[in-house]
């Protein structure tokens, strides 16, 4: 039985953390292995997973047990519904929809369901936030799959309520010290950036909290320097050839960015230079 809370208002928390379905996997994984990772969870005020992120979740036991076990651990977990992020921003509705629309705009059949079956000439025509978003998940444009238990997944909604929330919240309480996000899912990074981008137009006189990434690799490289697991376990874990985000300080001062696919071999490499910084 899920006793997780739901999460219905901002408390001055300053540490906030996000979870993706990806990044509970790994970290459960890791866990039932022995490697305790919930270490890194207690440094956070508040972690918030968004109710899809939750549905994903529930797909399997072994997740599930896992959330449950942060909770009963005094871990500060909570569930927060789609529709009460209004809560979030005062309640303005203009706002949020156009933070909504530039979560998904880097996908055209989210942008054009809004603009068809959400977007007013008057904003006041619109219907309410909690109305309209719900209908948006319902609706799910979206190529769906059925799962296990017969819950129908579609495809990013997990992803783009992460990044909705995250952008609320930053524009929203810039006193904030971070936000991080754990996910592996690249979609994420890349939904978050691109929206973050666009939103610096619609708030032109804030100055957003920080959004930062742990992805399974920033995690895996703290898991070597901070818990001590060993070059051996690296490998044991990271099995695949994938992208990282990265930047590497030269020798004058000054840094570059750079985004390579790395194996285990690479990767460990990577770790070990001083000079590098793992993003995402």
């Amino acid at each position: 039985m899920n006793n997780v809370p739901v999460y219905t208002q901002y408390n001055d928390e300053t540490k906030i953390a996000l979870l993706d379905n990806s990044s509970i996997a790994f970290l459960e994984k890791m866990e039932r292995y022995g490697r305790c990772t919930k270490v890194f969870l207690r440094e956070y005020d508040v972690i918030l997973l968004p109710k899809w992120v939750m549905e994903e979740v529930d797909d399997s036991r072994y997740r599930r047990r896992y959330i449950q076990g942060l909770h009963e651990e005094g871990i500060p977990i909570y569930i927060i519904q789609e529709e009460n992020y209004a809560d979030l921003a005062n309640g303005e509705e203009g706002n949020l929809y156009k933070i909504v629309y530039a979560a998904v705009s880097s996908l055209g059949i989210l942008k054009s369901y809004m603009r068809r079956y959400v977007e007013k000439e008057d904003i006041l025509d619109m219907e309410e936030y909690s109305e309209w978003i719900k209908k948006l998940y319902q609706d799910w444009p979206l190529s769906e799959a059925v799962a296990e238990k017969g819950r129908i997944r579609k495809k990013n909604a997990g992803e783009i309520s992460l990044v909705i929330l995250a952008e609320i919240i930053s524009w929203y309480f810039p006193e904030i010290e971070f936000i991080t996000i754990y996910t592996q899912d690249r979609d994420t990074y890349a939904f978050q950036q691109n929206a973050h981008e666009l939103l610096k137009e619609v708030f032109q006189d804030r100055k957003p909290a920080g959004i930062s990434f742990k992805s399974n690799d920033v995690l895996i490289y703290q898991m070597y320097s901070e818990l001590g697991i060993s070059l051996e376990e690296v490998k044991e874990i990271r099995k695949d050839v994938r992208s990282i985000i990265f930047t590497k300080q030269y020798l004058d001062g000054s840094t570059v960015l750079d985004r390579q696919k790395y194996d285990n071999d690479r990767f460990i490499e990577l770790m070990q230079d001083k000079s590098v910084r793992i993003i995402f």
